[in-house]
């Protein structure tokens, strides 16, 4: 994005900035800038006013470095020991750090090609859109200090991996399955991305199995993405997500940290030219084949339905839904019958007829109807009632919204919806 950035203060301890010639309108366009100054200690800060000009939507990725120990090689006697970076956008602090490998930010800052060359200095990434802010650069004691602010040109996702170094058995894998080009492509894509450590965490010569078995392997990875959207971290909820292998993968957050299946979530928002990497400490391993097995077999092993698979059960629609269909069946996870009023459950587990009224409303009989089929309008459902489709920002049926879509079975499609449709 094409922002323009310019310093409009120095220092309040007389820091000396280096810039590129500055044109007319004191506009420097996406350059880096230093400022090179004694430092206090303590809430004795250095601090630097930057503002950003440009179309409202606009941003630019900015790495900030904090630097204290690296200038003692120039014969600086009185360095700072722990430089600290905080980043105000206003009153607001948007961005800190001062250790640039506990950071949160590790991989996403080795993969700029600028990570700080001891572990104690700080940096970190934030997005700068237009507006005003200030970097203050700090320690814990006194001493000269120098902040920076390096412009990043954005990669695609696996030029990210690849930069970052500690994915290589990731980069392997997406080559032998040829997906580079597709991970390449305009997507957008999110990707959560097991590093090194985690491949090595599998049993002894799985990689290897992998590596030679390339359906496996493709399956396995597409299990780690999710195609057309990019999700961050602010946007994540608990839940079932569709990977673009066609099967869901079931989101928790536990303890304020976010897990894929069992793979915990390390390192957040990782963002380039085509989507978002998360960074997960164990590669995820996708289900038996969806589209080996019904609807129901799939609903009961995913986890997420649990309730919806407790009232087909308890409607004696097992076998219905087991048969050849073909079915499309328009899912509530346990959060969609979560929302009902408190008793609302209960009562419909006593009262059959009513509660299989319902869960026929959910389906659509005779047709396997694919998202990219989908026509805004009405539709027949099971229990013979119409039910209204509608396609714009997303598909819907009735007031329900389909968050995920296309899960293959061996007897129909399921759609992942987030409200239980309730028949008129």
């Amino acid at each position: 994005m094409n922002c323009l950035v310019r310093l409009i203060s120095t220092s309040v301890l007389g820091a000396a900035c280096a810039l590129s010639p500055l044109s007319a309108q004191s506009t420097v366009d996406l350059a880096n800038f230093s400022a090179r100054s004694q430092v206090g200690g303590g809430e004795q800060v250095t601090i630097l006013g930057i503002v950003v000009t440009g179309n409202e939507n606009d941003y630019r990725p900015v790495l900030f470095r904090g630097r204290g120990p690296w200038l003692t090689q120039f014969g600086v006697t009185n360095a700072l020991t722990d430089p600290f970076l905080h980043l105000f956008e206003g009153s607001a602090r948007i961005g800190s750090n001062d250790n640039w490998q506990t950071g949160g930010q590790r991989y996403a800052i080795q993969a700029t090609g600028y990570k700080p060359s001891i572990d104690e200095e700080s940096a970190f990434i934030a997005m700068l859109m237009p507006g005003s802010y200030t970097l203050h650069l700090g320690g814990t004691v006194g001493g000269v200090g120098l902040a920076e602010a390096i412009f990043l040109q954005e990669k695609s996702i696996p030029e990210n991996l690849i930069a970052a170094g500690d994915f290589s058995t990731l980069v392997a894998a997406v080559q032998a399955a040829g997906l580079v080009n597709t991970l390449a492509s305009d997507g957008p894509f999110t990707l959560f991305a097991p590093t090194n450590e985690a491949f090595a965490a599998l049993p002894a010569g799985t990689v290897e199995a992998l590596l030679a078995d390339i359906p496996t392997l493709t399956n396995i990875l597409l299990y780690h993405v999710v195609a057309g959207a990019e999700v961050r971290a602010a946007n994540v909820t608990a839940g079932p997500v569709m990977m673009a292998n066609g099967a869901p993968a079931s989101i928790s957050i536990t303890d304020g940290n976010v897990f894929v299946k069992d793979s915990k979530v390390i390192e957040v928002d990782w963002l380039g030219t085509n989507g978002v990497i998360h960074v997960v400490d164990k590669v995820i391993l996708p289900p038996a084949n969806p589209a080996g097995q019904t609807v129901v077999q799939n609903l009961i092993a995913q986890g997420n339905f649990t309730t919806l698979v407790a009232a087909v059960q308890a409607a004696g629609l097992v076998d219905t839904l087991n048969s050849a269909g073909p079915f499309t069946v328009f899912a509530p996870t346990d959060a969609a019958f979560a929302k009902l009023p408190a008793g609302t459950v209960t009562a419909l587990l006593n009262d059959i007829p009513t509660l299989t009224d319902i869960l026929l409303y959910h389906v659509v009989s005779g047709a396997q109807v694919l998202s990219s089929q989908v026509v805004a309008g009405p539709v027949t459902m099971a229990n013979g009632d119409p039910a209204t489709l509608s396609t714009t920002g997303g598909v819907k049926i009735n007031n329900a919204t389909v968050t995920g879509a296309d899960w293959r079975s061996s007897n129909g499609v399921i759609h992942i919806v987030d409200t239980v449709i309730l028949p008129p």
